[in-house]
């Protein structure tokens, strides 16, 4: 005869588990954390993730097909002598920082001495350009920033640049940055925007030394800005309330001049290294008046963008013209020539940063006529 328990009219509460309450119960943080990721993505929506897509996929297609450059073998020689020396050696009339070097022997330690290994850096940051170009929509729109993450996805002169290990695109992304923390300051003043610019120019400092000109085109901006707020008072152009505090500004500051510190002085092993700062300019300006066998006349450029470089010849006439006719027009008005719409001025603008950010190569890869112009002219000039 089988024994049988007693009855009750008691309940017994079930035990709790991970199993039947879900893996991420015992983790609320967790499970709080991928609410929030899940609810960003699903207001965010798949165009981003698209152009981001595109990027990626130009940039890591058949990426070591393309023999080294002449440019990566120098750069991947100066990975070699770190490896020997055990730090890079700054030198103030290479005109390049250090932190390229860096992360080119970070990624042939972690992959191997190899071309994609070379390249992989710079392929990351060429598509983390594409994602801080996203990253502008709370300053200059959705739409606005979008178009611009896809021009710069398609780009064939920055998906090229993008392919190739060379400084420059370093220089594009800590620029980015710069202007990011700047008008995010204006308009939020949130702590986070000022290490966005903070980290810019720390970045850009750690990149190239022509990161003097960005700077001094920021500082130039500032009395333009003054003299079109006086022409043109906008309705929210005064600056956002800063949040940040003066401990938040001696961080930044501390941890940009740690950091420019440390790969200047080459981990510390070649302090002489840092006086390249400032030893640096001292060769560029020298080399600017004396060209060492490169001195040109004034007109040496136009005679050849003439000559080969036809349609970037008309962009510059169109913003000569463009200037001439905006200029008047808009102080006529008394303001934007347009309330809506495309005024002289967004056209001038339009096609300045056309001519100047389109390089060669992209209007030959777009203009095939032209591209066979070229060849007949240079056929021509040889014989």
């Amino acid at each position: 005869m089988n024994p049988q328990p007693p009855v009750t009219r008691r309940r017994i509460a079930a035990p709790t588990s991970s199993v039947g309450g879900g893996a991420l119960a015992d983790f609320p943080i967790l499970r709080d954390q991928l609410a929030a990721w899940k609810s960003s993505l699903a207001q965010t929506g798949w165009t981003p993730w698209l152009i981001l897509g595109l990027a990626i996929f130009l940039r890591f297609f058949l990426l070591g097909i393309k023999p080294p450059h002449f440019d990566e073998g120098i750069n991947g020689w100066f990975v070699d002598q770190m490896v020997k020396n055990g730090f890079y050696r700054y030198d103030p009339t290479n005109y390049h920082g250090p932190l390229h070097f860096y992360v080119l022997l970070l990624s042939e330690t972690l992959f191997g001495r190899n071309v994609w290994a070379l390249r992989l850096p710079v392929v990351l940051v060429s598509i983390g350009c594409v994602w801080l170009a996203l990253k502008f929509e709370d300053l200059i729109g959705r739409n606005v920033s979008r178009l611009a993450a896809l021009a710069m996805a398609v780009s064939p002169g920055f998906v090229f640049y993008g392919r190739y290990s060379i400084h420059e695109v370093w220089l594009v992304l800590f620029s980015m940055m710069f202007i990011l923390g700047l008008l995010g300051l204006w308009k939020f003043g949130t702590a986070n925007y000022l290490w966005c610019a903070g980290m810019g120019v720390a970045g850009m400092i750690l990149t190239k030394e022509t990161y003097i000109i960005h700077l001094a085109c920021a500082a130039l901006a500032i009395p333009v800005l003054m003299i079109s707020s006086a022409l043109n008072r906008l309705p929210d152009a005064k600056p956002a309330r800063q949040d940040w505090t003066y401990l938040d500004l001696a961080m930044v500051t501390g941890v940009g001049i740690a950091v420019v510190v440390f790969f200047y002085s080459g981990t510390f092993f070649n302090w002489s290294g840092v006086k390249g700062l400032y030893r640096a300019y001292h060769a560029w300006f020298a080399t600017g008046h004396a060209g060492h066998g490169h001195e040109k006349p004034w007109y040496y450029w136009l005679k050849l963008i003439g000559r080969y470089e036809i349609p970037v010849g008309a962009g510059l006439l169109l913003c000569l013209h463009q200037c001439c006719l905006a200029v008047p027009f808009y102080l006529w008005r008394g303001g934007p020539a347009c309330s809506s719409g495309i005024s002289p001025c967004h056209i001038c603008c339009l096609s300045h940063s056309f001519v100047r950010f389109t390089r060669i190569d992209d209007l030959a890869k777009l203009l095939p006529l032209h591209n066979g112009y070229r060849a007949i002219r240079l056929r021509s000039d040889l014989q």
